[in-house]
């Protein structure tokens, strides 16, 4: 009734998933916090990144010194 085709008890092909990893960039900002915001807001304006992508200003501790960091990662395929 039913007959086996010529395909059916073979392996698939192999197939290789190409290898996925990050790169990983930080950018610091150190400064006035008039400063790192300005410089926050001319990169959101430029489109590099928005503005949430960065750290709440942290005081450092000197006077009126603020931190800031934004980390951006990019995907790369090798293989």
């Amino acid at each position: 009734m039913f007959q086996p085709s010529d395909a059916e008890g073979m392996a698939p092909a192999p197939f290789t998933l190409p290898t996925y990893r990050q790169e990983t960039l930080r950018h610091i900002l150190l400064g006035d916090y008039a400063a790192l915001m300005e410089a926050i807001n001319q990169m959101a304006a430029l489109r590099y990144c928005d503005k949430i992508a960065w750290s709440d200003p942290i005081p450092t501790g000197r006077n009126g010194e603020y931190l800031s960091v934004m980390t951006r990662r990019r995907g790369v395929t090798t293989g």
